[in-house]
């Protein structure tokens, strides 16, 4: 009798442990989300708006889910790393958002993304001289890292990825000089 009990219990562990293996072969070959930020398709820098003591500057930079599944991008932000201590001519925000529903108040509304689809995130940066005029306070403006930080939720749990872009010296100074040569300077569109 004993005997008998024992394999009875050894035969439904070995079932539930079956179980088991065969709901996560099942996930495993469904996939989950995998969003990739594609750095190296970023829009040149544009100036959208100057006067003498304001820039601001817009790129776009895709992010493609190359999942399987669909994911949600539950929240994005960009951060740009521009600390006093490295340069305190100008004060440094940027804004993310997504093109098809831009956003100017820094919320960011959950964005659905199919499989193998892509989606254009605009990067907004609002630069403010400290001195007189922004031209001379971005003279020596350094390379600017930015991280971009998403949120992503598909079958598994949530979780933060991010990807760095850079605005460099040279895309800020050829920004400027397109935005000057257009005779859009000082806020004249």
């Amino acid at each position: 009798m004993f005997l008998l009990l024992t394999k009875i219990i050894a035969g439904l562990i070995l079932l539930v442990c079956l179980g088991f293996l065969a709901y996560w072969f099942i996930a495993w070959k469904q996939g989950n989300c995998a969003f990739v930020l594609q750095k190296g398709k970023r829009s040149p820098y544009a100036v959208d708006f100057m006067d003498l003591t304001h820039a601001v500057l817009t790129c776009t930079v895709p992010i493609r889910n190359e999942g399987k599944q669909n994911g949600t991008i539950m929240d994005a932000f960009v951060r740009p790393y521009m600390p006093e201590e490295q340069y305190d001519k100008v004060s440094v925000r940027a804004l993310l958002m997504d093109t098809a529903r831009p956003r100017e108040d820094d919320y960011w509304e959950a964005l659905i993304v199919e499989p193998k689809r892509t989606v254009e995130l605009r990067v907004k940066i609002f630069l403010t001289a400290k001195g007189g005029s922004i031209l001379q306070d971005l003279e020596h403006f350094p390379d600017m890292a930015m991280d971009v930080i998403y949120q992503v939720v598909g079958r598994s749990d949530w979780a933060y990825e991010k990807g760095r872009i850079y605005l460099t010296q040279d895309e800020l100074r050829d920004a400027l000089y397109d935005y000057t040569a257009g005779g859009r300077e000082h806020g004249r569109a």
